[in-house]
């Protein structure tokens, strides 16, 4: 009995050990590994089918998703959110709004779900009709996100209307409307509001500096900043970002000299405050001295070497980055692009696992690019030339850089190619031109 129970407890804490490894690398990208995971599972608990339906969805493959939720033996709330979430990760709203419908319960997550998701499309009066359908209207959380969606689209007196109801107030939903102000730097009127407020925290407080900050007012900034009560880090890279941004380098490094703790954020903010003012060596230097790297240390500084034409050390840093990321490879291709080194760029594309749309509209303009420069040169690009260009289009379904390509493949004589007539048709039927690729086989 003891040894069963014993065999149990493990297979328990195994399956749990992998339903955590399939939601990290569900987050990572690294959706290849996670489904690997999950098919030599021979236990399949309601949270391993959540944990993969979130990685499937965090990483575009929606129907797998689906396709998973509805094999799921027995589902439960989480399961249903998790899937409308991946829903409106994916923007198919009106899917998530069919799953919506068909739960047989809802809890207040699942609500704000679908209020948030309205208010951020700009679709106000569904959000609203949804919610004047809230069976319980005392949880302010579905009243801070439509207040949220109020002053985003710049409807401040419904917002401050549908503020005013609220049966119950806490501090979020005075920072959400102050938030509604400052970040549409309608600071006039954040700034009345501000003073109206029963209590402030230092959110409050970071809020005001940010909007003086971003609209370049670093005296208020600094004022607002000198009077909070215990500001944090947020308020320091605040006015250290602040200060940057409107030029004052020397003031930024002055308040990070200053700063009581600085975090990974801070030294961060001052590197990319030196990488923006060109200030290579000064850049380097902090990167060399900072306690802790992460990711957007590595990347700042890679774009740093980039900007000022220094592709070698780019490329250096690059190769020493433990964990590279496509914010860093996007970097390092846009500066071989700048420099016509297409060749390296396509080398380090190929390298990315995951792509994001900046990294295949770097690489699809560095195409673009090139078709146009070989001419000038009064060089041809040959049939591969074309097809990996169409192929990136296809990818990304650019119809507008790819119909151009189709131009210039016409022009140079490879319309009846196979090679390049298969890639034209593969790149009109992924960006839904059914009739241009019958055209293209004509």
């Amino acid at each position: 009995m003891k040894s069963r129970l014993r065999s149990i407890g493990e297979n328990g804490n195994l399956v749990f050990h992998q339903n955590v490894k399939i939601t990290q690398l569900g987050k990572s990208g690294r959706i290849e590994e996670a489904i690997k995971i999950f098919n030599h599972m021979t236990n399949h608990n309601t949270v391993t089918y959540n944990s993969m339906i979130s990685a499937y969805a965090k990483n575009s493959m929606i129907n797998a998703a689906r396709q998973l939720f509805d094999e799921m033996p027995f589902r439960n709330l989480v399961s249903w959110n998790s899937m409308i979430s991946g829903y409106l990760h994916n923007d198919k709203v009106e899917k998530a709004r069919e799953l919506f419908d068909q739960m047989p319960k809802r809890d207040f997550y699942t609500w704000t779900l679908m209020i948030t998701c309205y208010t951020r499309n700009g679709d106000l009066e569904k959000a609203r009709n949804l919610f004047d359908l809230l069976p319980d209207k005392r949880n302010p959380i579905c009243w801070n996100a439509m207040i949220a969606g109020y002053v985003k689209n710049r409807r401040f007196e419904d917002a401050h209307r549908l503020f005013n109801e609220m049966p119950v107030k806490d501090l979020v939903s005075w920072n959400s409307m102050l938030a509604g102000y400052t970040r549409n730097l309608e600071m006039h009127l954040g700034l009345k509001f501000f003073e109206e407020m029963s209590e402030r925290d230092v959110v409050s407080w970071n809020l005001m500096l940010d909007g003086f900050a971003e609209l370049g007012d670093m005296d208020s900034a600094w004022y607002f900043f000198q009077r909070i009560p215990n500001p944090n880090v947020v308020s320091w890279v605040t006015m250290l970002c602040g200060f940057a941004k409107d030029g004052q380098i020397s003031e930024a490094r002055r308040l990070f000299d200053q700063m009581p703790d600085r975090n990974v954020v801070a030294w961060n903010a001052m590197i990319a405050a030196y990488v923006q003012d060109c200030q290579i060596n000064e850049a380097i230097k902090l990167f060399t001295e900072m306690p802790g790297r992460n990711a957007v240390s590595w990347t700042t500084m890679i774009n740093g070497y980039v900007r000022v034409g220094k592709l070698d050390e780019a490329k250096k840093l690059l190769d020493r980055m433990p964990y590279k990321n496509v914010g860093a490879q996007t970097a390092m291709i846009s500066g071989y692009i700048q420099t016509k080194m297409m060749d390296e760029a396509r080398q380090i594309f190929n390298q990315i696992g995951t792509r994001d749309v900046f990294c295949w509209n770097t690489m699809i303009a560095g195409y673009a690019q090139k078709f146009v420069l070989m001419g000038h040169y009064g060089k041809n690009p040959d049939q591969s030339t074309f097809a990996s260009g169409l192929s990136s289009c296809a990818s990304l379904a650019a119809l507008q850089v790819g119909q151009q390509l189709h131009q210039i493949v016409v022009k140079s004589g490879y319309g009846n190619d196979l090679f390049v007539s298969n890639a034209l048709i593969t790149m009109y039927a992924k960006c839904g031109k059914i009739l241009s690729c019958q055209t293209c086989v004509q």
